[in-house]
């Protein structure tokens, strides 16, 4: 499988937006039902694609609300990715 640049779609905060340990920790919980999801895919259920999916959006809705909480501005989240594509250059992942 080669390299490719995903595009997220745009997503719009909604909810709980207090910069509270409790939105942090549903970062996590959605993170481990998409790990989970993903599990039973690698294992052959067919039906765990479309679950995979449906967790992703859930983990990249909760990520957009940390952002928000958080005040994390797209311009820091753009430097932010620029300086993990160099790090994980300078480790020979890329």
């Amino acid at each position: 499988m080669s390299n490719r640049i995903v595009q997220m779609p745009p997503v719009e905060s909604f909810g709980h937006l207090t910069p509270d340990k409790w939105l942090l920790l549903k970062t996590l919980e959605e993170a481990a039902e998409m790990v989970e999801a993903g599990k039973r895919l690698v294992k052959g259920d067919s039906k765990a694609r479309r679950d995979l999916i449906a967790e992703w959006a859930d983990v990249l809705q909760t990520l957009a609300n940390v952002a928000t909480a958080f005040d994390i501005t797209d311009e820091e989240l753009a430097q932010a990715m620029d300086d993990c594509l160099v790090h994980n250059q300078e480790r020979g992942r890329m």
